[in-house]
């Protein structure tokens, strides 16, 4: 049972006034409680106190059945409310209850929102079925069970870690080994290059040097075809000194 407090006042100059009356109690479709007894849908009346309290033990509502509470029943101020009742140990306010649509027990305050349905199953196979058969509905099945295949499922997790683990430090290797080549591959390459160069400077300085061989020949050839064309050209001048000395000794 549920403790439920209920407090109602009227209001007045200055302040509020407690009420005086009577609370009927129903609850809504005859249902079994937890020890298999039928319940009825019968009501019964508690008065208000003459400070307009009133606290009542109520069996918790379950998915068969509601209370329906007629507040101040049998006057003008008569008022209808259809509630739910937590299974509680500790007093529950009356203001506190959440009130229900008397028809689908669904709570007023979910109106038109689609209905969490559930199915219940004995094993897994079977919540398999079920769970194939109505997609849009929960199915559970024995905790024991449930966990057995969670622990199975975490298992083939870790396993499936380990070997993702395993694939990736192989992953790095190559792709440790990978590094590593390209930069021999760079060094042999910068190494070439640099022996071009070096090739490159040494056949410069040897064309220089050839250039400058070739010109130094050149220029001593020139030279030397100087000198000739000098001495042939006094062998074939003719001495005009002692030409006109004996032409003046004939005159």
């Amino acid at each position: 049972m549920t403790q439920i407090h209920i407090s109602i006042k009227k209001p007045r100059t200055g302040g509020l006034d407690p009420v005086t009356g009577t609370m009927r109690f129903r609850p809504v479709r005859r249902h079994f409680d937890a020890e298999k007894n039928l319940v009825i849908a019968a009501s019964f009346d508690a008065d208000l106190s003459e400070s307009g309290e009133l606290t009542v033990d109520l069996l918790p509502t379950t998915s068969a059945f509601v209370w329906q509470v007629i507040e101040l029943a049998d006057t003008p101020q008569a008022y209808t409310r259809y509630v739910e009742v937590p299974n509680s140990t500790h007093v529950v306010a009356y203001a506190d209850l959440v009130e229900v649509d008397a028809g689908t027990f669904v709570p007023k305050d979910m109106a038109g929102s689609q209905l969490l349905k559930v199915r219940h199953a004995s094993t897994q196979s079977e919540a398999e079925t079920l769970s194939a058969q109505y997609p849009d509905e929960l199915v559970f099945y024995p905790e024991g069970r449930a966990q057995t295949v969670a622990s199975q499922i975490l298992e083939d997790l870790t396993d499936a870690r380990a070997v993702v683990e395993a694939q990736s430090a192989v992953a790095a290797q190559a792709a440790n080994a990978a590094q590593a080549a390209t930069a021999q591959v760079t060094a042999v390459a910068d190494s070439i290059t640099e022996s071009k160069t070096a090739v490159e400077s040494h056949a410069s300085e040897a064309m220089t040097a050839i250039d400058e061989a070739v010109k130094s020949v050149q220029d001593k050839a020139s030279d030397v075809t100087v000198e000739d064309n000098a001495e042939t050209t006094a062998e074939s001048t003719p001495d005009t000194t002692d030409a006109a000395a004996d032409g003046s000794q004939e005159g």
